[in-house]
């Protein structure tokens, strides 16, 4: 994984890797023999699969015929599934780039897909045509590694009316790609190998095969809709859309195209939205003569733009009508893998500031002997700490102002340790926002649970290290993606937890989740902001003084 990933939460001292750090490949009996049809190491910097894996691809005396490349997991999908493309439409002020930039990190993350966000105003600088032309490119080049040639009426515009022109484009001007049309959150591809999401060369004889749709996705918006309405880009009419269609089309019939068109018409929900704008660019809030002024341009934009049509005529796409962050959520021919959870996540999130507390266990019986896994109960530094942490839900988390109770919840996993951890956190009924809520009603997620570490249950770092010096060894090179014989990899907590991760983001109250540390070091990972940590004080032996890692 490379640096700057939010995977790499997991790099660090490791204690189990301190008893095989200054061990070598050499070391230990993997299985080697002359390579396979496929190249391990062309899979391997595809990422095909998990690193931990690869000498179980290569032949041996007792399997000269090996799998060439295992099942495809959804962490992985970005380099073997499907191509996307996500056009976002809708009026100024609603949310576009943090609705972008959301979708971003879930899909990466929790699919594996691989994503990139091209902003329509940063391809302004020429000619409508010539705009869409370097838009077009960048998208092409990222997606297929080869440019594209638009040849198709050109849109101009008179007034409010649309018509057609003949096309005039020098398209020998436009072969280049723009570098700075692009805003990845990671490097730009290499176009010889990286990224690749052709097939490896021996699985190219199965025709028709399916994988993870996963695959690759570039999510196209607008972070200034007033100054791109006129570009091809911005989907703001229906030939616009069309165009769009057609482009798409032109850089492969394989990729799949979605329309999201963003409607707000809460008048609180909006002037939430361009206070929250506002205050992202450092001008602080905003007064009501900014209110008023931003409301008027977007009234005036909405005479000239065109929302997706529902008398059939652009049915035949698919599409998305995000109401009021998902108020109301309306999708048509919103058919495969990636669509739908697209649309799933859509119908969970909101622009709301939303709290959450995240805190590992108090120390466990297990953590003072250092075993792994089990459900051991906690010590009395333990309960020492679930005192404090009851302490602080109730004057913290329970009243965020300092002063007045608001809404809260609590969640913990199934494991024995995290409910004695929080089991002197009250439940009282309050009066909040006018209605009788029970205050951090206690509900338990076993997708909360520790990452069961199978066969090592019960075991010391120190007696795997000793008695499965391989295993201790793939584990050292592969944190993430290695598997726990008979147990659970980091991978199988990341897809467990994405459903919890939808029901969280519906949520608008602070919320607690009491759970362990792998499972935390997952919640942390999709956010790349710094995260506050809160500076009340560690009881002496509690959780976070054991640096031992799952």
């Amino acid at each position: 994984m490379s640096g700057d990933d939010p995977l790499s939460v997991l790099s660090g001292d490791d204690p189990l890797a301190v008893h095989v750090r200054d061990r070598s490949p050499s070391d230990f009996s993997l299985p080697s023999g002359p390579p396979s049809t496929v190249s391990l190491e062309r899979c391997q910097s595809l990422e095909w699969y998990a690193k931990s894996q690869e000498h179980l691809l290569k032949t041996s005396l007792h399997n000269p015929l090996p799998t060439e490349v295992p099942p495809p997991i959804a962490a992985l999908g970005g380099n073997h599934g499907d191509m996307h493309v996500v056009v976002l439409i809708g009026l100024p002020e609603v949310g576009k780039p943090f609705l972008a930039k959301r979708m971003r990190q879930y899909l990466r993350f929790f699919h594996g897909a691989s994503c990139a966000l091209f902003d329509t105003a940063t391809h302004t600088k020429d000619t409508i045509e010539e705009n869409a032309q370097s838009l077009s490119n960048a998208l092409s080049l990222w997606l297929v590694k080869a440019p594209v040639s638009i040849n198709a009426p050109k849109l101009s515009i008179v007034g409010s009316n649309v018509h057609l022109e003949p096309p005039s484009l020098n398209r020998s001007l436009y072969p280049s790609f723009r570098a700075s049309g692009m805003s990845f959150g990671e490097p730009p591809p290499s176009p010889q190998l990286d990224g690749d999401t052709s097939l490896p060369d021996a699985a190219k004889v199965y025709q028709g095969q399916k994988v993870v749709d996963s695959g690759r996705c570039a999510i196209v918006y607008g972070s200034d809709t007033f100054r791109t309405f006129t570009e091809r880009w911005s989907g703001s009419s229906k030939e616009r859309r069309r165009w769009i269609a057609e482009s798409v089309k032109r850089i492969s019939p394989n990729v799949k195209l979605i329309f999201i068109e963003v409607k707000v018409s809460d008048p609180v929900l909006l002037r939430n939205n361009i206070s929250l704008k506002r205050q992202a660019s450092g001008q602080g809030p905003p007064d009501e003569e900014h209110y008023l002024m931003v409301e008027k341009s977007i009234r005036e934009y909405a005479k000239r733009y065109v929302t997706i049509q529902d008398d059939g005529s652009e049915d035949d796409m698919s599409y998305v009508l995000f109401i009021n962050y998902g108020e109301k959520v309306v999708t048509n021919r919103m058919h495969g893998f990636l669509r739908m959870r697209i649309a799933q996540f859509l119908s969970t999130i909101h622009t709301e500031t939303h709290t959450i507390y995240l805190t590992r266990h108090g120390q466990s019986e297990y953590n003072r002997l250092g075993k792994i896994g089990g459900n051991s109960g906690v010590t009395e530094y333990g309960l020492e700490y679930a005192r404090r942490l009851a302490k602080f839900a109730e004057e913290t988390i329970c009243k965020e102002d300092g002063a007045n109770a608001n809404k809260a919840r609590l969640w913990t996993s199934s494991m024995r340790r995290t409910n004695e951890t929080s089991q002197f956190i009250e439940h009282p009924e309050v009066d909040a926002d006018g209605d009788n809520w029970l205050q951090m009603s206690h509900r338990v997620y076993r997708n909360l649970d520790e990452i069961f570490a199978g066969e090592y249950e019960g075991l010391t770092y120190e007696e795997v290290a000793s008695r499965h010096q391989d295993e201790a060894f793939l584990r050292k090179v592969d944190k993430i993606g290695y598997r726990y014989p008979r147990g659970e990899s980091y991978y199988d907590i990341i897809s467990r937890l994405d459903p919890l991760v939808h029901e969280l983001e519906s949520y608008h109250e602070p919320i607690l989740i009491v759970s362990h540390q792998a499972v935390l070091r997952m919640m942390c990972a999709p956010p790349k902001k710094k995260k506050k940590i809160h500076p009340h004080r560690q009881p002496p032996g509690g959780a976070k003084n054991d640096v031992r890692s799952p």
